[in-house]
């Protein structure tokens, strides 16, 4: 349920930003990496996901299943991952590759709060981009406007 309130909040300022579809797509895996790099500082081992048509975010952790953890960041043992998958371990021994399923709720208020910097960023750099690539096509032309801000 959060996923699609998520992506419904997202798609609104894209449309009000006039981001493509992919790019908002696009731009949230990315966002959502970024969090992960934030808060376990590598997202290496980690990829995501984003379907705006069914409004789904899956964001998913490979980990080695060891006898012992040395970092829990990329390894967990068998015992571990039977209790949070139990019927995806069947199968499994030591030295496999256990995918884990990241939940979105499990972000506190501050890495909240760095991913809206992220997005806004994001946003600012593709409007950027968008007006550049507006401009770069009238190179000797005539054109007519207000200048709002001069940049040095």
């Amino acid at each position: 349920m959060i996923n699609r309130e998520l992506i419904e909040v997202f798609s609104e300022i894209a449309r009000e930003k006039n981001v493509e579809r992919s790019e908002l797509a696009s731009i949230m895996e990315d966002l959502f990496l970024y969090v992960i790099e934030r808060e376990y500082g590598d997202s290496s081992n980690c990829s995501c996901i984003v379907n705006l048509d069914k409004g789904e975010i899956e964001i998913y952790a490979e980990k080695t299943i060891v006898d012992e953890v040395d970092d829990y960041k990329v390894e967990i043992t068998l015992e571990d991952a039977f209790a949070k998958e139990p019927d995806a371990v069947d199968g499994l021994k030591v030295g496999d590759i256990f995918v884990e399923v990241v939940d979105l709720r499990l972000f506190g208020r501050r890495l909240i709060t760095t991913a809206k910097q992220f997005f806004a960023q994001r946003l600012r750099d593709l409007e950027r981009n968008y007006i550049y690539e507006d401009y770069a096509n009238r190179i000797g032309d005539i054109v007519i406007g207000t200048v709002h801000q001069v940049q040095r």
